[in-house]
């Protein structure tokens, strides 16, 4: 454990991680804005895997839970970029992203047959994106693009001392239940040009 502690140590004087700063700023009450900025602090080109990620809090499997949707919401892929967020209780959003990005989908979902050795009959569960980053099991995440837990998947290369960029934004849809937007969040001011998400 100490040569554990010892190597970490040593990369953080030869600078060899990343800095995340994650800004937010509202145009509305339903209208949130994103922005995070990666730095690479090291003193070569280095790889980092981002995966902001949008979810719904399980409450659909727990049984009947007041002032709680127990109906099962869904997130879903509209178009390049652009998720759509349902859910009895909160409405319908809109998450628009920016840049070059692989669109994943899973269940929030326990995965029974890791941590209980018994499986909960749910193929899609909540460390689907730790597999197919980390062990490259696309079979993890839902080919549908259907999920209650979605990330867009950044890979970027980024230059010593150089540091990317990248932009989201949560909207509230209009006609959605609680939605108090007025305007589809691709349509507004500032929202993230329209793009091709690849592999």
């Amino acid at each position: 454990r100490l040569g554990a502690v010892q190597g970490k140590i040593r990369r953080f004087e030869e600078d060899r991680y990343f800095d995340v700063f994650a800004e937010y700023a509202k145009a509305s009450e339903d209208d949130i804005l994103i922005r995070l900025t990666i730095a690479n602090r090291g003193p070569k080109k280095a790889t980092l895997h981002l995966l902001p990620t949008l979810w719904f809090r399980n409450t659909w499997s727990w049984g009947p839970i007041p002032e709680e949707s127990t109906n099962k919401p869904s997130i879903t892929l509209e178009r390049d970029r652009l998720v759509c967020a349902q859910h009895d209780v909160l409405g319908e959003y809109q998450l628009a992203f920016e840049g070059k990005a692989m669109p994943l989908f899973t269940d929030n979902e326990t995965n029974s047959a890791r941590i209980h050795n018994y499986s909960n009959g749910q193929q899609f569960v909540k460390d689907a994106f730790h597999e197919y980053v980390v062990h490259g099991r696309t079979d993890a995440v839902n080919p549908q693009n259907v999920g209650t837990k979605f990330a867009p998947h950044y890979v970027l290369e980024i230059e010593p001392g150089k540091s990317e960029v990248v932009r989201l934004r949560l909207s509230a849809v209009a006609g959605g239940a609680d939605a108090g937007s007025e305007r589809n969040p691709a349509e507004r001011p500032g929202a993230p040009p329209p793009a091709t998400a690849t592999p």
